[in-house]
């Protein structure tokens, strides 16, 4: 069982609207062509909009709940033939198709804690690509004194809004830093009042492991890449050490073993 299958509607009422990296991803897709694997595909955020854009697309997650908040939304007219998603773990998953394009959104990367996880993810995933073919990895930045600024308190992030119920959600985060591991272990808490007034309240503890860039750069000529560029944003800024993003984009290099 996933993490996320606990927050997956909270997920899909917080990131439904985050459409910041949607053209970074289609310009990708763009120029691979089809077909497109995303990796940690949840709700479909990204996955639906390719889809609509005309890309074929496979998903993977380990999630059910956030997938099947993806299939609801993939019963569109039109979709369903563009679209394939799958329950798989990251490590070990296996498809008869192979992509032009691989693409790991916002962190989800960060969830393979050990090398030997980070490992076993690439290896999977260039497996899967095409000769020549593309990763890209969206990766945070590490910005120690941000991990640690609230680091022991519970902070109040935000206001989500049910649209089918019209209640209130407040969503609080608490977190600690384990620099020794490089690990941020953060504590999501969502408040909800229910419908005869008691208050419901959801609490998930997610691990996330955080790189620095030629850790990272390391990672992946090891796994069988070559790092063509590290971006430093959606708009294709360099990466600059005090910036946001470190998003990685990676080509397959040699045959499959």
């Amino acid at each position: 069982m996933s993490e996320y299958d606990a927050i997956a509607r909270f997920y899909e009422l917080e990131y439904s609207q985050f459409t910041e990296d949607l053209a970074f991803y289609r310009n990708f897709a763009q120029r691979c062509g089809s077909p497109v694997l995303e990796l940690g595909c949840g709700t479909g955020r990204v996955l639906i909009p390719l889809a609509r854009a005309g890309f074929r697309v496979t998903g993977i997650d380990d999630s059910p709940a956030m997938l099947a908040i993806a299939r609801d939304k993939l019963a569109a007219p039109g979709l369903s033939a563009e679209v394939n998603v799958f329950q798989a773990d990251m490590r070990s998953f296996h498809l008869e198709d192979r992509f032009r394009l691989a693409i790991c959104p916002i962190n989800t990367f960060m969830h393979m804690l050990t090398i030997s996880d980070q490992t076993m993810a690439l290896e999977c995933a260039r497996a899967h690509l095409e000769e020549k073919g593309l990763l890209v990895l969206d990766l945070f930045n590490p910005d120690i004194a941000l991990l640690f600024e609230g680091a022991g308190r519970l902070v109040f992030e935000r206001e989500l809004t049910d649209p089918v119920s019209g209640r209130k959600i407040s969503k609080m985060v608490s977190s600690w830093v384990d620099p020794a591991q490089q690990l941020n272990h953060v504590t999501y808490f969502y408040d909800e009042v229910g419908a005869s007034g008691e208050l419901r309240r959801t609490v998930v503890p997610i691990k996330q492991r955080y790189f620095y860039r030629f850790e990272m750069q390391h990672l992946l000529e090891r796994g069988g890449f070559r790092v063509e560029q590290v971006y430093g944003s959606y708009d294709l800024d360099e990466y600059t050490a005090d910036g946001a993003k470190m998003i990685f984009v990676a080509r397959k290099e040699g045959p499959n073993i």
